[in-house]
């Protein structure tokens, strides 16, 4: 009971703050952030009719379709979005703009609207639009979710070039980069570190000064070689990106023929690994 609180009050303020951002930095500048809202933001220029309405207008059928084929679940999800978003953009739509500079608001609305949608994906929410149609369209088509609303937001933020100039439109595209990206750090984590796979005939060697020179921790998995099936082991260790270039001189310091692959760890947890 306890964490369904917790969830809602997070899902609100999620909500509030994608209004707030919508209303205080991108609206009064005529920045198109793509989804519902955005299309919102053209047309209200256009007919002179407010956000808020466009978007419930819009966001009423959409919410009607994903009902229908994509079932009770998604309702559960997106309900409090599809209906309270229209609310809240109107709750704060007399709140004056931040800043008269287009360029910080276009940052600075990126920036929150991502924060806003982080919070609502990670409690399994959304504020309906684009990304209802997205999951409707991959449904039927089997295309990735995110290149579609990717696909649907841009498309919208084209619409710009015509109503508010390629200006606009291009502040337009760099909103919606940084809400992608802002969500994906929200999501993910800030963890700042690299798993990194060594695969040599000198792990030994590699592992001792792994551990004396970084003081890093590490671990030898048991594997076969596809080929020759000759057994072997590789070893694995987390390293923060400010200690990759001395781990790859260690390596090349040993075994300039080591087999090293390198990936991203956006979340990192767990006793004695928190701090990496």
């Amino acid at each position: 009971m306890k964490k369904s609180i917790c969830n809602f009050i997070v899902i609100l303020f999620g909500l509030f703050l994608f209004s707030f951002a919508l209303n205080v930095f991108l609206a009064p500048h005529k920045i198109v952030p793509g989804g519902v809202s955005g299309l919102a933001i053209v047309l209200e220029s256009v007919t002179h009719i407010k956000k808020s309405i466009i978007m419930g207008i819009f966001n009423i059928p959409i919410f009607i379709l994903g009902l229908l084929t994509l079932g009770k679940k998604f309702v559960l999800n997106t309900v409090l979005g599809a209906f309270l978003v229209p609310i809240f953009v109107e709750l704060t739509s007399n709140i004056a703009p931040f800043t008269e500079d287009i360029l910080l608001s276009s940052l600075l609305g990126g920036v929150l609207t991502g924060i806003a949608v982080g919070m609502l994906l990670s409690r399994q929410s959304s504020v309906g639009g684009t990304d209802t149609i997205a999951k409707i369209i991959s449904k039927y088509t089997h295309g990735p979710v995110g290149k579609i609303m990717m696909g649907l937001d841009l498309s919208i933020v084209m619409l710009t070039c015509f109503v508010f100039g390629i200006e606009k439109a291009l502040y337009g595209v760099v909103t919606v980069y940084l809400i992608g990206k802002v969500v994906d750090i929200y999501i993910r984590g800030f963890t700042d570190s690299k798993s990194v796979f060594i695969i040599s005939d000198k792990i030994e060697e590699i592992n001792d000064l792994i551990l004396t020179r970084l003081h890093g921790k590490t671990t030898k998995i048991e594997a076969r070689g596809g080929y020759t099936d000759d057994k072997r082991h590789i070893l694995m260790c987390l390293v923060a990106n400010t200690e990759l270039i001395k781990l790859k001189k260690i390596v090349r310091e040993v075994d300039i023929n080591a087999l090293v692959l390198i990936q991203n760890s956006y979340e990192v947890y767990g006793k004695g690994f928190g701090a990496t």
